[in-house]
């Protein structure tokens, strides 16, 4: 998704969309990266969460993958470009990064942005770069099985996608799998909190051999 000429405006569209349910969603789990010394953050955005990680993990280095020269821009502007951190302009499917180097990964409303084919390459590409027993932040949105919360949360994502369509050219329809992915590349769940009716979520999931 390349949101060129939207990034400076990206932070109020959500707000005004979602309020602080997302920020607070991609801000759940960040305390457990504390010791963390090598982290990959993949579709970062606008540096909100690398500022408030450069705080909580002190020794940790971290390589930042998006796709977005613009929101790549606002993050070192917003952070002050420390020595700590690399960026890299890229696409997620194609671009290269080492595997078994992180202790830490976070991909926050990013995997939502694929289709399912894309989706499971990047997240098989993402396990593998995980050393074991690595720590994998996932935020991102999701459809309830039945009831009310269901026909809530498929309007509000349905719209979402017809939007980014139109502004951003988004070539995903609909969410893919991802909790089943991750599952099948290796992932064990932890821990959960869910927000919004069960719409959003955001979990720790560990690599296991």
């Amino acid at each position: 998704m390349k949101i060129g000429g939207l990034a400076p405006w990206y932070r109020w569209v959500e707000y005004a969309a979602f309020g602080r349910a997302l920020e607070r969603r991609r801000f759940a789990f960040l305390d457990r990266l504390a010791t963390a010394r090598t982290v990959l953050i993949l579709g970062e955005g606008d540096g909100r969460v690398l500022e408030r990680l450069l705080n909580i993990a002190p020794e940790a280095r971290f390589d930042v993958i998006d796709i977005s020269p613009e929101m790549i821009a606002l993050a070192r502007l917003r952070t002050g470009n420390p020595n700590r951190v690399r960026f890299v302009c890229g696409d997620a499917r194609t671009i290269a990064w080492p595997e078994a180097r992180y202790d830490a990964v976070l991909t926050l409303f990013f995997l939502d942005c694929f289709t399912e084919p894309d989706a499971r390459r990047v997240i098989d590409r993402i396990a593998a770069s995980l050393t074991p027993n690595g720590v994998w932040l996932v935020s991102d949105f999701a459809i309830p099985a039945s009831g009310w919360r269901h026909w809530h949360a498929r309007f509000w994502i349905g719209t979402m996608y017809r939007f980014f369509r139109v502004t951003t050219g988004l070539e995903a329809r609909q969410l893919p799998p991802i909790e089943r992915i991750l599952a099948e590349a290796g992932m064990h769940r932890v821990e959960r909190h869910e927000a919004r009716a069960g719409m959003m979520y955001s979990e720790v999931l560990i690599r296991r051999e």
